[in-house]
């Protein structure tokens, strides 16, 4: 099999967008693609013009498809019909979006799918924390991603689904970054009344906002004389390199292990051009608990 496919990441400053690398050129090279890889650094327009810039010259590339870890999901309707009106495979990672079956329906018989981890069910095993956690109640502080993107609005229903009276929730949005998150919590933290109730856990909608969470609790302990520290935390991706060691060094509680949807879009499409087979409109891919829920304790 031959052919080129490009990989467009939200960013290289992310373990999980390195995941979705490692694993596209792992499994291109089994394949026999050439995978190229393209980064826009958390630029949703950068990211739409690398893409349409790829299209362009898809002939003379021999672009096979493309695979696009979405910085934002509302902005690459035009741009995933423009690859299909190119005859070039369309996949979002991580991510579903209505205009996916649209496309399916315009284009039978192109690839034209999602893979993505099952994002209720992280939204649900992060309330299942939190009651293992913190099995009394109280305050639950959530730190989402951008609530445009499906991922984070998926996983904020998961867990509103679990958590209800006598947890408080309070949600805040940032952008996937440890920075972002920290800057979430200080801008909170200045607005906090004295009757304001002080967080008990923490959720952070990936494990890189996880660590800008405890960033910001270790200085409001010190500058506020807040018992933040203490607040056990969780996050989301759980991979080896960064999660899981994470929860091991005990700076976080629990995550979420989310395997990378590089791999399995690959595969598909590999099917695909050799046996015809359509991949469907979503792929999920299950997700866990790490530690095993069984193991967590207040």
């Amino acid at each position: 099999m031959s052919g080129s496919i490009r990989l467009f990441l939200r960013t290289t400053e992310n373990d999980y967008q390195l995941q979705l690398k490692e694993e596209a050129l792992r499994e291109g090279r089994r394949a026999g693609f050439t995978v190229e890889v393209e980064s826009a650094q958390d630029d949703a327009g950068r990211q739409v013009a690398q893409i349409t810039a790829s299209i362009e010259k898809a002939h003379a590339g021999n672009l096979v498809a493309v695979l696009v870890a979405p910085i934002r999901d509302d902005v690459l309707a035009p741009t995933a019909r423009a690859a299909a009106e190119a005859g070039v495979e369309w996949v979002m990672l991580n991510r579903e979006a209505g205009f996916i079956e649209e496309l399916r329906r315009q284009f039978a018989g192109r690839a034209i799918f999602s893979v993505s981890p099952e994002q209720a069910e992280i939204g649900r095993i992060h309330g299942q924390q939190v009651r293992k956690l913190m099995p009394n109640g109280g305050c639950v502080l959530c730190v989402t991603g951008p609530l445009t993107a499906s991922s984070a609005q998926q996983r904020l229903d998961g867990l509103k689904s679990v958590i209800a009276e006598p947890y408080r929730l309070v949600t805040l949005n940032a952008d996937w970054t440890s920075e972002g998150a920290r800057l979430a919590l200080e801008r909170w933290l200045k607005n906090m009344t004295k009757d304001t109730e002080t967080p008990s856990v923490f959720v952070a909608q990936n494990d890189e906002m996880a660590l800008g969470l405890r960033q910001a609790a270790r200085d409001a302990a010190v500058r506020l004389n807040l018992p933040l520290d203490k607040a056990p935390i969780v996050g989301c991706d759980g991979s080896p390199t960064l999660g899981q060691r994470l929860v091991r060094e005990g700076r976080l509680r629990g995550t979420v292990v989310t395997p990378p949807a590089s791999g399995p879009a690959l595969e598909w499409i590999a099917r695909m051009r050799s046996h015809g087979e359509i991949p469907p409109a979503v792929v999920v891919q299950p997700v866990r608990s790490f530690p095993a829920l069984s193991s967590l304790r207040h």
